[in-house]
């Protein structure tokens, strides 16, 4: 909705005939509501203006909404998980060899719903969030090593844009508080390294103010109040009796039933929390909010959609523990590792053989 109505357009009137599926109309105006942000809308953008150069130049429905925009759309989807996947290799490529990072990124691509919503709904944001998750994980360890200013602005930019995009991910803050943390110790000394840099982490909600302004100005144009909940009555009504084994294994898009292969992402989790390593107690700190957070949402199912979606953008931390458990598995005794590795074989095909069922 935002490209066509700024790049095209240039206003949010309603357009004769648009398609307003996922947005609609302010009460008493020709005004569009969209309860979405922008911050995909940005990362599409370089994509939005080839189509639309394309289409202008061969004649083609030149209105944001053709077939032309949805392949640059499918397009964006493609690019950012390639550069999603690059930067889980960089980071995985610290700790364990080319064959577990191959099979890891297979698993975590073929094995799970994160295929789906790149080469079929690719304008949802889960690809994209993937991507700045995938890149604020590799940013991490050198932030806490070295926290200059330039390393400060750009991991801060991503977690704005990552709470941009959806702000319930903002808890992936845990990560960097928590990197590598495995005793009151080494949380006394982070403490003291946050205290000793509290100016350059200040950057963060700075950041994130500035990434929300055009956000803000939208929303006040239209609605005339500068900050709004634009999920109108939806809301966290389960928050006290949170559907957590529903989000985790029922038929209706249980992560563990469309997604089987995460399994071994939860087994090399639990190992690397009992061995204190992989920065095992922040991943699962994040894992168990955001768990919470899905099980709590009205619509914990996610609506439509194939698997749990809620967790795509998660399979990027998922990946870390996942490539220490293929690592173990690749040890084992010939005859296990043959097993092993040929049920999650099975579970990739399972997963792809249910993604055509559900798109077609």
């Amino acid at each position: 909705m935002y490209l066509p109505h700024v790049i095209i357009d240039h206003s949010f009137n309603l357009s004769p005939g648009e398609p307003t599926w996922g947005y609609g109309l302010v009460p008493g105006s020709n005004l569009i509501f969209d309860k979405y942000t922008y911050g995909v809308s940005v990362l599409v953008l370089p994509f939005f203006l080839v189509s639309h150069v394309v289409a202008r130049i061969f004649g083609l429905n030149a209105d944001g909404f053709s077939t032309v925009y949805d392949i640059g759309v499918m397009m964006a989807a493609a690019f950012y998980l390639t550069l999603g996947m690059f930067f889980i290799i960089k980071a995985l490529s610290k700790t364990f060899g080319p064959v577990v990072v191959i099979i890891t990124l297979i698993a975590i691509y073929a094995g799970t719903n994160l295929y789906y919503y790149t080469i079929h709904d690719s304008s949802y944001s889960h690809v994209y969030s993937f991507f700045l998750f995938s890149l604020f994980i590799y940013l991490v360890p050198s932030f806490i090593r070295d926290p200059s200013w330039k390393r400060t602005l750009m991991i801060a930019l991503v977690f704005g844009w990552i709470f941009l995009i959806r702000p319930a991910n903002g808890f992936v803050v845990f990560y960097l508080l928590f990197y590598d943390i495995y005793t009151k110790q080494e949380l006394w000394m982070r403490w003291q390294w946050i205290k000793m840099h509290f100016w350059r982490l200040c950057m963060f909600p700075l950041i994130c103010f500035a990434c929300f302004m055009p956000q803000l100005c939208y929303w006040h144009y239209v609605l005339h109040s500068w900050i709004i909940y634009s999920y109108t009555n939806e809301s966290f009504i389960y928050w006290n009796k949170p559907k957590i084994f529903h989000v985790l294994f029922s038929v209706q898009n249980g992560l563990f039933i469309y997604a089987p292969i995460a399994i071994v992402s939860v087994i090399g989790l639990m190992i690397a929390l009992f061995k204190r390593i992989l920065s095992a107690p922040a991943i699962l700190t994040i894992l168990a909010i955001s768990t919470y957070i899905f099980a709590s949402w009205w619509c914990w199912w996610f609506g439509g959609a194939y698997g749990h979606r809620g967790f795509i953008e998660y399979f990027a931390f998922l990946s870390i523990p996942a490539a220490y458990g293929f690592s173990l598995i690749l040890k084992k005794k010939f005859w296990l590792k043959f097993i092993i590795l040929a049920l999650c074989t099975v579970c990739i095909i399972y997963n792809l053989l249910l993604t055509y069922v559900y798109a077609y």
